[in-house]
């Protein structure tokens, strides 16, 4: 992926930008791949596509055919909401992107791509108290590139869903 060099402004707001709140942190690891077992079926949620991604061409409704037509591909089953909502664990991939281009500095396009599973829960001590958490999650990943470089982005996006399939294939190839 082209690196560009940034301006110290620019710096400080990609720092910033990583230190915003995420969904959840990385939640990869064979703890949490255990809660994608028997999951057959996932309702995406692409968020947070503003102005500047449409402007580069990265639109909410590509990134929605994008994730579900990989998730397909795997063999992971696109629920709608109301699937998703009847269906046991109501399992919900979200990703978050959001996209900058500074006005003082329109070569560059700052970005940040999120990608979290929710799921229904019950806690431990009382069976009876339900919530949704993020079961699963990857790092959020935060750059700077080209403008004129908006695959780098999707490249984003598409390494995050990767991320997620290869978890879920991991576990559920095991059983």
């Amino acid at each position: 992926m082209d690196r560009i060099a940034l301006p110290l402004a620019w710096v400080g707001a990609v720092l910033l930008a990583a230190a915003a709140p995420a969904p959840a942190p990385a939640l990869d690891t064979p703890n949490e791949r255990v809660t994608l077992s028997n999951l057959t079926g996932v309702h995406v949620v692409v968020d947070g596509v503003g102005p500047d991604a449409e402007r580069g061409g990265i639109t909410q409704a590509g990134l929605q055919t994008e994730v579900e037509g990989r998730l397909r591909r795997a063999g992971l089953r696109v629920l709608t909401a109301a699937e998703a909502m009847a269906s046991v664990g109501r399992p919900t991939l979200t990703l978050r992107v959001s996209v900058v281009r500074p006005t003082d500095a329109p070569q560059v396009t700052v970005y940040s791509v999120d990608l979290a599973l929710r799921q229904q829960i019950r806690l431990a001590r009382d069976r009876a108290i339900e919530s949704f958490a993020v079961t699963w999650s990857d790092t959020r990943e935060v750059g700077a590139v080209p403008a004129a470089r908006p695959a780098a982005v999707r490249d984003a996006v598409r390494a995050k869903v990767e991320q997620f399939v290869q978890a879920w294939q991991t576990v559920n190839q095991e059983r």
